[in-house]
């Protein structure tokens, strides 16, 4: 505790945190003469009314959130202030808990690249942290990678948790390579999963509606699939067909429709390839390769599998930067260089992401941007496991 406190760095890196974080909380306009631009937790609140007066999950294509996200809209409720207030100042702790997560991470090393670009790069979303509730699975799965090889039961609780929220924190469940480890991770992350889903059945009745809700979602247009559309849009001048469906701007044509229907597939595809690798990877270590063992390579292969997941969704809202932008920070500050430029094109297209309403260039340059940045860490994971030098057996784990 002691030289937690007498670490100049600890206190630099708390000054920065609340100097951005009162310009993040500034900008919803609590304190401006008109009303705070409170964006999604308008929609948070009533959701929150419909859980309580009517003691059950809100109906409608809206609601597309794993029973956890109910729960979690529940608590601005019995916090002091307006809910708008209490929901802001609930995700600026949860902001706070990322930053001595990611802090705890570079003290382990020796790196803090990872805890700069939290306090730095998240402000670039504007005030998309504080008003959406990414912000705590993402916090979560940093906790999980933290205790990767660890501690299993903790590791497996946390991504179930996570999951409850919003389920793809479930992915960093591919950083387990021990099959010991991964037995008492995934019991501990179903047990997490079952608990929150038993408590919102019998408080709130069906927990597993929200799966029907999105089935039908098409294209969304800040999804990386649209860059043909996008492209054309720059080209010719003119726009493409648009439709608001499921709450949000959707590219309206039958090949758009087809493109959403296959993009289902070709994440199943992206995940089958995934666990190839995990696969491949096990027996690597199995065979002698110690080092593929390091918790940096689980940490680099989570951040692998979720931007290919990211980038072959039909659906890129804004706030998936969050999950990205976390997950970067866990990399940078891992120790290792490996996937520090996929990492900080993260980052980049970071900055342009709340421009992409404004801009269909920005929008262009920022898909494009990830889809590179997917393509790189995909490439950069495959030739780790060709190159990585064989070591006596007896040591691997």
């Amino acid at each position: 505790m002691r030289s937690v406190i007498g670490d100049r760095r600890n206190w630099i890196w708390l000054a920065v945190w609340l100097a951005t974080r009162a310009l993040i909380v500034a900008e919803v306009g609590f304190w401006a003469t008109s009303h705070p631009r409170l964006q999604d937790v308008g929609n948070y609140a009533t959701w929150s009314h419909v859980l309580t007066g009517e003691g059950a999950f809100p109906s409608g294509d809206a609601w597309q959130y794993p029973p956890g996200a109910g729960l979690l809209m529940l608590v601005p409720r019995i916090l002091p202030g307006s809910y708008g207030e209490a929901f802001v100042g609930l995700m600026v702790l949860a902001d706070l808990a990322g930053l001595v997560l990611l802090a705890r991470l570079a003290r382990r090393s020796d790196n803090d690249t990872g805890v700069w670009v939290w306090l730095l790069a998240m402000p670039l979303l504007g005030t998309f942290a504080v008003l959406r509730f990414d912000l705590v699975p993402t916090v979560i799965a940093i906790a999980a990678l933290l205790v990767v090889h660890r501690r299993p039961q903790w590791f497996g609780a946390l991504a179930g948790l996570g999951a409850a929220v919003k389920l793809w924190p479930v992915l960093v469940l591919f950083g387990e390579w021990d099959g010991r480890r991964l037995l008492r991770s995934v019991l501990a992350a179903l047990a997490a999963l079952a608990v929150v889903f038993a408590a919102s059945a019998i408080a709130f009745g069906d927990p597993v509606g929200f799966v029907s809700h999105g089935g039908d979602r098409g294209l969304q247009e800040e999804a990386v699939a649209t860059i043909p559309w996008q492209l054309e849009e720059i080209v010719s001048g003119d726009p493409y067909p648009r439709a608001i469906r499921f709450g949000a701007w959707e590219v309206a044509t039958p090949t758009a429709d087809g493109v959403a229907t296959a993009l289902g597939w070709l994440t199943l595809a992206a995940l089958a390839a995934a666990a190839a690798w995990w696969w491949r990877w096990r027996q690597r270590i199995r065979e002698g390769c110690e080092r593929l063992a390091d918790a940096a390579v689980s940490r680099d292969f989570v951040f692998t599998v979720v931007l290919l997941v990211v980038v072959t969704s039909r659906v890129l809202s804004t706030q998936y930067m969050v999950w990205l932008l976390g997950l970067a920070a866990v990399v940078l500050s891992a120790g290792t260089a490996r996937l520090a430029r996929p990492a900080w094109i993260v980052v980049g297209a970071t900055a342009l992401s709340t421009a992409t309403f404004k801009s269909p260039e920005l929008t262009l340059i920022r898909d494009v941007a990830l889809l590179g940045a997917t393509i790189d860490a995909a490439f950069a994971m495959v030739g780790m496991l060709r190159r990585a030098p064989l070591e006596p057996a007896d040591s691997a784990g």
